[in-house]
């Protein structure tokens, strides 16, 4: 039998699991923004991110079954995507801003 204590530790997990994943477009838009990542290398490289998704979402997940994993790993690759596009919209505006003030 699973006890209080023993199922809000596994809620509690998941939770900060979760809370982190979501921070993934704005952790990829700074970096992009900073200059140590480019939108080039993310667009390259997207078929390394969605197997360490797979990879994250197999260990993360409670059980060893294919539709938890998918639960998991497509907002993940999700949320790489929207990060993607979040950091080709925001350098794409700085670039106008720094054209226009050397002008």
């Amino acid at each position: 039998m699973i006890s209080i204590g023993s199922y809000l530790d596994f809620v509690m997990k998941f939770m900060l699991a979760f809370g982190l994943i979501f921070e993934l477009p704005i952790v990829i838009i700074f970096l992009t923004k900073i200059g140590i990542l480019t939108t080039e290398f993310l667009t390259k490289n997207r078929k390394y991110a969605i197997l360490f998704n797979f990879i994250m979402a197999a260990i993360l997940t409670p059980t060893p079954d294919v539709f938890n994993q998918l639960l998991m790993a497509v907002p993940l690759i999700a949320l790489y995507e929207l990060g993607i596009i979040g950091a080709k919209i925001f350098c794409k505006n700085a670039k106008t801003r720094k054209s226009l003030s050397v002008n």
